[in-house]
């Protein structure tokens, strides 16, 4: 018999016990939706996740497992191939890694003149973190800074799972959606070097279309914004809270990378499995046959704790050599933003260490509130003083 998902509120920076004892898959029933598999091993996980047997797509939207009543459009993961490979190579041909890398100067900038605006005792969360991946998606987008609240709201509500209602969500979905296409017809008579102009410049070659241009934007405005907005103030609450592990990094700031590396394995960001995909035909993964047209979703957290593929799986190390991590997913749909997302990470830590030595909570830690209603995790506000 499936069991009702999800099995607690989610809490802090906790994994429910109940999710790392279950098998690596297991039939659970989401508030709506068909019953569906989860999957919590990581080599599970790994293998639905790469399989072109499962896809995204199915006859009835509505028999997709999920929190909410209606679906959230999650842009180009809605897509299977070959739609979404051919707009995938066209957005990583335009999306490189060297314009990822150029944008370090600009983001060291921005950290910079976000932490000089700030005086003891600061939110972190409002004073760097919520600005900070705004400043750098907008951009890469070429987003006018006067937009860039609203376009805030209008990624939050995409993300919620009850704290905004549904109608208020379809509204800013529609409002961001309206507003990518009228910039996109804007920069097709004034060409710009951003990444958006760059995206335009395929709509007006033929290789993309409105709707997909607005599809691509949307997914690359939500993923860059959301990861780093989130994960920035959890990786600085881990690193106050242990002083052992901050102590470690002051020492060794090349150990950086490797560091973010693994709190993005350790720190359950998503609060529910989300993005179902549906076997084509019966498919055995691990000791399952997954039947044609069931559904199936990934617990990420739950994989990146398995024993079987992380030693001591519970703990941060952050000298983790190999670390498969699944924080960015993997397979076809691997985060199109993870580079960024990386960059952006790393820059804001080290310019925090660098810059505020003496930095600590300037609250108990269990006065910290915490985030309620959205598919993400994360502290509410962070003050901390230097």
């Amino acid at each position: 018999m499936a069991r009702s998902y999800p099995f607690a509120e989610p809490g802090r920076l906790e994994i429910d016990p109940e999710l790392t004892a279950t098998p690596p898959l297991t039939r659970v029933k989401f508030p709506y939706g068909k019953e569906t598999w989860l999957v919590t091993g990581h080599p599970e996980a790994r293998a639905v996740l790469s399989d072109p047997r499962f896809v995204r797509t199915t006859a009835d939207p509505l028999d997709e497992p999920r929190m909410g009543e209606h679906n959230n459009s999650p842009g180009i993961l809605s897509l299977d191939a070959p739609q979404h490979t051919r707009l995938r190579k066209l957005v990583t041909s335009v999306f490189t890694v060297r314009r990822v890398q150029a944008l370090r100067p600009r983001a060291v900038e921005i950290v910079d003149s976000l932490l000089d605006d700030l005086t003891p005792p600061a939110d972190l969360v409002e004073g760097l973190a919520r600005p900070f991946p705004m400043l750098m998606i907008t951009t890469l987008l070429g987003v006018p800074q006067e937009d860039h609240e609203e376009f805030g709201m209008w990624a939050d509500s995409f993300l919620s799972t009850g704290a905004v209602p549904a109608s208020v969500a379809a509204e800013h979905y529609t409002a961001i959606c309206d507003y990518l296409a009228a910039l996109g017809h804007r920069r097709a008579e004034a060409p710009t070097d951003d990444l958006f102009g760059a995206l335009v410049r395929c709509l007006n070659a033929g290789e993309l279309t409105v709707d997909e241009l607005v599809m691509v934007s949307f997914s690359i405005l939500v993923g860059g914004l959301e990861t780093v907005k989130t994960q920035l103030p959890n990786m600085v609450y881990l690193l106050l809270t242990g002083p052992s592990l901050l102590e470690e990094l002051r020492a060794d700031l090349s150990r950086l990378p490797a560091a973010v590396e693994e709190m993005l394995r350790y720190i359950p960001l998503p609060t529910t499995a989300v993005f179902a995909r549906f076997a084509t035909e019966d498919v055995p993964v691990g000791d399952v046959v997954i039947a044609r047209g069931e559904p199936v979703l990934v617990e990420v957290p739950v994989t990146n704790r398995d024993p079987r593929v992380f030693a001591d799986a519970d703990s941060l190390d952050f000298a983790r050599d190999p670390n498969p991590h699944l924080a960015f997913g993997h397979g076809a749909h691997y985060c199109l933003g993870a580079q960024l997302a990386r960059l952006e990470l790393q820059v804001a830590v080290e310019r925090l260490l660098t810059r505020m030595p003496a930095l600590r909570l300037a609250v108990p830690e269990q006065e910290l509130g915490w985030n309620r209603g959205y598919m993400v995790r994360g502290v509410t506000a962070l003050p901390v003083t230097w």
